[in-house]
């Protein structure tokens, strides 16, 4: 089992304050929501929703004045505050995507249950300039999973069955399974595999029965094929609105489910990770309807954790249009709000409080993660608004000692970081290797003089092996969501003469294309521009950064203890 980080970020966690009447009535919400005939008559009603979480949760706090105070941050470079996986940042292709199941409408013009509701072509793993790029973000897992990973039966053959079993949807064959272990190994990437823990595989006492993976690990063994990586189910809390009330699995059940599936694990792939159970919490409400479909508490007291190498769980902080109920509807500047982008620590403190009390030798992982659910936010999602909420998303899973985060997707609808269709990078992309080159594993503690101004955000990391041209060199990663000031961010000289700043910014939060220092960045045919800082002197202790911008700071003379 892996030894995880002692730090952790503990803020209260909003409990409903109705009682039975609030849990009633986020049940009918879901009822309504998720009831198809009903859906015709009311779609998506953000209004309805919106009644019920403010009865049952009390009305969202409001945001924060944009004051432009200038911080004063000191960098604790004496202590590692927690150390993440050199995969820290991860990223998906989801099994849909794979074997060409249900994706999300690319129009965005529907409201889609639970998974996209359009066929897409089976992915293409060939394509040489999607190497390339992916390779610029490893050393990295490639998670293939989603809603379908818990529809799939696993042929052993290169093409469907003519029938399949009662309970599957569609077949992940071995040519399917061949062209991702392929990529992965032409990548230098991992593979974080999801297997189906749905309707397909159980009995009828609804235990999971593991002959169909079995085929799988048996070809994966056969081929030398490493996994490194296996999880039982997705979002195993929300069967009951995939899949029906019927098939709900608690969390003792869950529990049972998995020893079951690491025996196997260790059977055929004893060197992989076995993780789970994937579990969603949305925004405001954290595990929807937890008191009936919850599975965290449950699966952890019933020794679930045991188990497992990794705890995982999974949020996205806004919902696009296609989902048909939103806590949090999607907006080009609904992430600017601090408030908001603070939730994704308190759904974690959440989650590391159950697993502290149960399995506190298993570290979590953000296993999914993304600007939108179902798909993203069309003018949003893939456009520079979805990098400010990247960067921050990173820099507090780093801080509250996740080790991995993955993101939702490589490439493929809104939330892609690529344009699947063509290619070309989006500005998480570009943050997401800048991310990659500059911030190393080890996580700092930064400390503020004074809390006034939450928009400008401040991780910090020793800098990244690959670019550290001296011992001991940090790199501070700064967030300022503010529209109008400039984030005017003073330290005490500690951290050296001069730095190295590699500014993105756009001219619009809806620019499809990101600035690097101000320049335009572009591919050429998969091949990544230089990506260069500016220099300046901060002698004077004191950065001045634009509003709507994130800059890597590297301090080459910082001389940290904790980063030689």
């Amino acid at each position: 089992m892996r030894v995880r980080s002692t730090s952790r970020i503990a803020p209260p966690v909003r409990i409903p304050r109705s009682g039975v009447l609030g849990v009633a009535g986020v049940a009918a919400a879901f009822t309504v929501v998720f009831s198809k005939p009903l859906l015709v008559a009311v779609g998506s009603s953000d209004r309805f929703v919106g009644a019920v979480l403010d009865v049952t949760y009390g009305a969202a706090p409001k945001e924060p004045a944009a004051t432009g105070d200038p911080v004063r941050m000191r960098v604790d470079g004496s202590r590692i505050l927690a150390e993440v996986d050199p995969r820290f940042l991860s990223f998906a292709v989801d099994t849909s995507q794979v074997v060409g199941g249900h994706f999300w409408a690319a129009a965005a013009d529907r409201v889609e249950i639970a998974r996209g509701s359009e066929r897409v072509p089976p992915f293409d793993f060939t394509r040489p300039a999607l190497a390339r790029l992916a390779a610029e973000l490893a050393p990295a897992y490639l998670r293939i999973g989603g809603t379908e990973a818990d529809h799939v039966y696993y042929s052993p053959n290169d093409h469907a069955p003519a029938a399949l079993p009662p309970g599957y949807e569609l077949a992940f064959t071995r040519r399917h399974w061949d062209a991702v272990n392929a990529f992965v190994r032409r990548t230098g990437l991992d593979l974080f595999f999801t297997v189906n823990a749905g309707p397909g595989p159980r009995d009828e006492r609804g235990a999971w029965t593991p002959h169909n993976f079995e085929a799988l690990a048996r070809h994966a063994r056969a081929r030398g094929d490493a996994v490194a990586v296996w999880e039982l189910g997705n979002e195993v809390n929300g069967y009951p609105f995939v899949h029906g009330p019927s098939h709900r699995v608690t969390g003792e059940r869950y529990a049972e489910d998995v020893r079951v599936f690491a025996e196997v694990v260790e059977r055929y792939t004893p060197d992989a990770r076995v993780v789970g159970p994937a579990g969603f919490l949305w925004p405001v409400m954290g595990e929807p309807l937890s008191a009936f479909f919850g599975i965290y508490e449950d699966f952890l007291k019933a020794g679930g954790g045991d188990a497992l190498d990794a705890l995982t769980w999974h949020f996205y902080p806004q919902q696009s249009r296609r989902c048909p109920m939103a806590t949090r509807r999607a907006g080009p500047e609904v992430l600017l709000n601090p408030v908001f982008l603070d939730e994704q620590d308190r759904w974690a403190a959440y989650v590391s409080r159950l697993r502290d009390r149960h399995a506190p030798q298993i570290p979590l992982w953000l296993g999914e993660t993304g600007n939108a659910q179902c798909g993203g936010e069309p003018g949003v999602s893939d456009r520079f608004a979805s990098t400010l909420w990247w960067l921050d998303a990173l820099g507090a899973a780093a801080r509250s000692g996740q080790p991995v985060v993955v993101r939702q997707t490589l490439a493929g609808s809104h939330y892609g970081m690529l344009d699947d269709a063509t290619l070309e990078p989006r500005p998480d992309y570009y943050a997401s290797v800048l991310h990659k080159r500059l911030m190393g594993t080890r996580v700092l503690a930064v400390s503020r003089a004074e809390e006034k101004n939450p928009y400008v955000r401040l991780y910090a990391h020793c800098t990244a092996e690959r670019s550290r041209t001296a011992p001991g060199s940090v790199t501070v990663l700064v967030v300022n969501l503010d529209r109008e000031h400039e984030a005017v961010v003073r330290h005490d000289g500690a951290l050296g003469p001069r730095a190295q700043v590699y500014r993105l910014g756009a001219p619009r939060l809806d620019s499809t294309t990101v600035e690097l220092n101000g320049a335009p960045l572009r591919t050429h045919s998969g091949e990544l521009p230089l990506l260069e800082p500016i220099e300046i002197d901060v002698t004077n202790g004191a950065l001045a950064l634009p509003p709507l911008s994130a800059s890597f700071v590297v301090f080459p003379a910082a001389n940290a203890a904790a980063c030689r």
